[in-house]
């Protein structure tokens, strides 16, 4: 009724664990005592006034409960809007990590690079032939997978008399590559060429999928056999079974120059590559090659795995399980996206502990 007190018939059968007496036993101050005498017209019995007070406090820590419930959910609340929020910015954070270029893929892996000891000086009249003819190239690449060019003439007249060099060059992609990938390998090249050789008036570099080479004189179409580079695996098999296959492969390999001077081959657990520039006639591609396996062997042994390139061609086997490729990379935009990369999880990490910080100070 509007005194707040209910009567006996209309109480609740409510189980309560506490009485007026074991309260005061007890001392539980907050639970206020339940008295009859403040209610004379009620001639409450013992169990009448237990039933009384068991139902008014259990409403009264209801009430309690719902209020600190209430709270707690406000504040639960809140805390979900804000690791929500936060979630979001590691979302993001960690997407544009996931999405920044890898910096270092297998086709535009660093192998060797040769330059020529003389410099042409900044601003010269081979500067400009050389920019010509590297324009050349990148244009060349989404086309076809190997092209030469020439751009100047050795009989140009620079200023005080002097002749002024044309620039040869060329590029070649490995034979599996598709145009796209190997338009992608060669302007890497081009990037790397630039800053492992800058302002030489010779220069090459072999990438795993692409080689880019200028000169100031010329060179394409002629056989050139010197050994450029080699690299054999520690590990050394003297199974039988490897030593037969690698032999098959090897010969199979010096076939390439009647397969437009590429081939692949595999035998038993061995596999292997081989390729000549593509100036060359099949006959001194198979010369090449020969000298290839040749120096292969000769070098590297048993080696498990092993690559020599010389200046026209190259020759590479590895057992199965075991193929190594060089890790130097002289890309300077490698380590731009490495920097990049670092940076986008440190921010990421910082968010976090802003996140866990501001958790604690709202528990």
């Amino acid at each position: 009724n509007s005194s707040g007190i209910y009567s006996v018939s209309s109480l609740p059968t409510t189980t309560f664990l506490c009485t007026p007496e074991t309260r005061t036993q007890k001392n539980i101050p907050w639970l206020p005592r339940a008295s009859h005498q403040n209610h004379p017209t009620l001639p409450f019995t013992p169990a009448a006034r237990t039933r009384l007070f068991s139902f008014r406090h259990a409403h009264a820590f209801a009430r309690a409960s719902i209020s600190v419930s209430s709270v707690m959910m406000h504040r639960s609340h809140r805390q979900r809007r804000v690791f929500a929020a936060v979630l979001r910015v590691l979302v993001v954070v960690v997407g544009l990590v996931g999405f920044a270029p890898v910096a270092e893929t297998a086709a535009d892996t660093f192998v060797y690079a040769g330059c020529s000891p003389s410099r042409y000086q900044p601003g010269s009249p081979f500067e400009g032939n050389l920019k010509s003819l590297l324009t050349s190239i990148s244009n060349a690449a989404p086309n076809a997978g190997y092209n030469s060019f020439t751009s100047g003439a050795n009989n140009a007249t620079g200023s005080g008399g002097s002749s002024t060099p044309a620039a040869y060059g060329l590029y070649q992609c490995r034979g599996d590559l598709d145009n796209g990938d190997c338009a992608s390998c060669v302007r890497s090249c081009l990037a790397q060429l630039d800053q492992v050789c800058p302002a030489a008036y010779a220069a090459s570099l072999q990438l795993e999928a692409c080689y880019v080479r200028y000169d100031s004189s010329a060179f394409a179409g002629q056989l050139d056999t010197a050994m450029v580079y080699r690299k054999c695996s520690t590990s050394t098999g003297t199974d039988g079974g490897f030593l037969k296959g690698r032999d098959a492969v090897l010969a199979d390999l010096q076939q390439a120059g009647s397969n437009n001077g590429y081939k692949v081959s595999s035998a038993g657990d061995v596999q292997g590559v081989a390729q000549c520039l593509g100036d060359l006639a099949a006959a001194d591609c198979a010369t090449c090659l020969g000298q290839a396996v040749g120096q292969l062997k000769g070098t590297c042994g048993t080696a498990l795995a092993a690559d020599v390139y010389l200046a026209q061609c190259y020759v590479r086997y590895w057992a199965n399980g075991y193929y190594f490729r060089p890790t130097q990379d002289y890309s300077q935009d490698d380590v731009g996206k490495t920097i990049a990369i670092a940076i986008g999880i440190c921010a990421g990490l910082a968010l976090l502990v802003v996140f866990v910080s501001f958790l604690r100070k709202t528990c």
